[in-house]
């Protein structure tokens, strides 16, 4: 393995494309997504509607016309959607809905493991670091879940939090415990997690909670790294304020339905079932590291048992990875459900903690056999490939089983009512089924109005197809023939009484939302139970358009010129050094 200390960064991005496109073969050549469940469909709907609103010249669109009933629901003031906006793009520029993902996905997976490639040389130190950076990039990235979430999910914002996990949290260890100055690596990661699953955010805060308590309780803070502490959180607000911004306004304008309430516990034995079987699965009552993970902690634990080589690094490591394990596995859910972690759901969403501390302990393991002569050096690099072949196998056996083979067994039977819905979607009928099958109504349900969404034992109730709420409109507390139409992104209500006081709306009163009668004046807006409400004043027509608030403008400023002036003083450095 001797290769890799001569590799420059383009040949390095080069394997990590190649690779990308290895693992993704299968499913590249038959260009076909599995509507596994209706997370597919929610993610392709988000991709949906940013094309149509880039063909309306709206560049960010915020609330939905199109898709999720086409009745205005605030899917991007919400969603986080950086990832999702490039395959935006890939697919308004080519028309090929599906290619644009499986493109997407090609770039995520070469960015993600050049950014961990890079995260693990703020970690790794020693001759062998370049070895241990690329075995830790291509592993952690390549691994069984990550092509579960692809299977299962569509375009999750979720997996790039999973991906670039290591990452961050590389880029905060290496201020805390060493000289390197991260702060701007740091921010950039951050600013990407941040902008495309909260969650993955939350959980990165948990654990960064953590470290520096740790590192407080080292006597290691200076004023230097506490600066830079600073600097990498003030950068990822300005970085991603176009979209931490509005989405804190509009939590806090409105009262929103918010998540489920309840938790689902992670099983010992399923985890360890999926390891061996390198299942490219996604469920969230395991967590699946894959059999070479699985298997080389074991054979590093009874080898170091047996040699009693333990080192300070390897012993830390590893006792993290227990603690990690015991607190993952055995925490009482019951008592996280009356918390604010509620949110989570699934103990499975921890997955990222385990996996990194077990593949940090399984190489920084097999390192200390090399050096005690137990194995060669040569061993350890085709142990790595050996894991990089496995991943792939997994991958592909994934995708053949279910696009090849017909394997639809773990396949959930997604239909409204009596109407079963097609099983995969192409470039062909894509535009057909987004439109015809997959409007999804309610959205997540998450952020609608909270008196619009039932609780029963604090579980959202309501079918995803139902599209009864989404359409209808009241008239002085009575239902009506009225529909709601609209013309790009203006809705429109025509033929309203002339003797209605109210007309209720169904679609929730966002922050921004401005209603047009006739002389354009405007209407005055109220919430009921959950959903819009106006006074029309006479008007037998209104229009409804949504407009960014004051600070949601602000906010795409500051990190517009944040984003310019990161590149002039990156490009500057850049050449200033040679």
């Amino acid at each position: 393995m001797r290769w890799i200390k001569k590799i420059t960064w383009w040949q390095l991005l080069l394997i990590f494309l190649i690779l990308a496109i290895a693992s993704m073969g299968p499913q590249i050549v038959k260009q076909t997504m599995y509507m596994n469940s209706w997370d597919v469909p929610f993610h392709l709907s988000r991709m949906y509607e940013l094309t149509k609103g880039f063909e309306n010249g709206k560049w960010l669109p915020d609330i939905s016309a199109y898709t999720f009933g086409q009745n205005g629901y605030g899917v991007n003031l919400f969603y986080g959607y950086s990832f999702t906006y490039l395959v935006a793009l890939i697919y308004f520029w080519t028309h090929q809905a599906i290619t644009a993902v499986l493109a997407g996905y090609i770039i995520l997976l070469t960015t993600a493991m050049g950014l961990n490639y890079y995260a693990g040389s703020l970690f790794f130190t020693g001759g062998r670091s370049k070895l241990k950076s690329f075995a830790f990039s291509t592993l952690y990235v390549l691994a069984p879940v990550t092509f579960g979430q692809i299977k299962v999910r569509g375009l999750p914002g979720e997996l790039i939090g999973i991906l670039l996990f290591p990452a961050v949290l590389a880029a905060f260890y290496a201020i805390m415990f060493t000289a390197r100055k991260s702060w701007v690596f740091a921010s950039i990661v951050s600013t990407i997690t941040v902008t495309n699953h909260v969650l993955s955010a939350l959980l990165l805060l948990i654990v960064l909670t953590i470290m520096f308590i740790v590192f407080l309780y080292k006597k290691q803070a200076t004023t230097g790294k506490l600066w830079q502490l600073v600097k990498a959180g003030i950068l990822t607000l300005l970085l991603s304020a176009f979209y931490v911004m509005p989405f804190i306004q509009q939590i806090l304008s409105d009262k929103i339905a918010g998540a489920n309430v309840f938790f689902q516990a992670t099983s010992v034995w399923d985890s360890i079932s999926s390891s061996i079987s390198n299942q490219a699965t996604l469920n969230w009552t395991a967590i699946p590291v894959g059999v070479f993970v699985f298997v080389m902690s074991i054979v590093v634990v009874l080898g170091l048992l047996y040699t009693r080589s333990f080192s300070n690094h390897v012993q830390i490591i590893g006792g993290w990875l227990a603690i990690s394990l015991i607190a993952i596995f055995y925490t009482p859910i019951e008592i996280l459900t009356k918390t604010p972690l509620h949110v989570f759901q699934m103990m499975g969403r921890f997955y990222p903690i385990i996996m990194l501390l077990g593949l940090l302990f399984v190489i920084e393991g097999l390192e200390k056999f090399s050096e005690i002569g137990l194995l060669k050096q040569k061993t350890v690099g085709w142990l790595f490939v050996t894991g990089i072949v496995l991943a792939i196998f997994s991958a592909w056996k994934m995708q053949v089983t279910t696009y090849y083979n017909g394997g639809s067994a773990n396949i959930a039977n997604y239909q409204v009512g009596k109407k079963q819905l097609p099983k995969t979607v192409s470039n062909a009928d894509f535009d057909y089924q987004i439109q015809h099958y997959y409007q999804l109504p309610l959205g997540s349900k998450d952020y609608l109005g909270q008196g619009r969404v039932k609780f029963v034992n604090n579980y959202q109730v309501g079918s995803w197809g139902d599209n009864r709420d989404a359409k209808r409109i009241y008239i002085d507390g009575k239902l009506s023939s009225l529909q709601l139409t609209h013309k790009g992104y203006v809705f429109t209500v025509a033929n309203v009484p002339t003797s209605a006081k109210q007309v209720l709306l169904p679609m929730t009163n966002y922050k921004g939302w401005q209603v047009i009668g006739a002389n354009n004046k405007i209407l005055p807006i109220t919430t009921i139970k959950g959903k819009m409400a106006v006074d029309p004043k006479g008007n037998r027509t209104l229009h409804l358009t949504y407009h960014k608030t004051l600070l949601h403008r602000v906010a795409i400023m500051v990190s517009a010129i944040s984003v310019v002036v990161l590149l002039v003083v990156g490009l500057m450095t850049y050449f200033k050094r040679r």
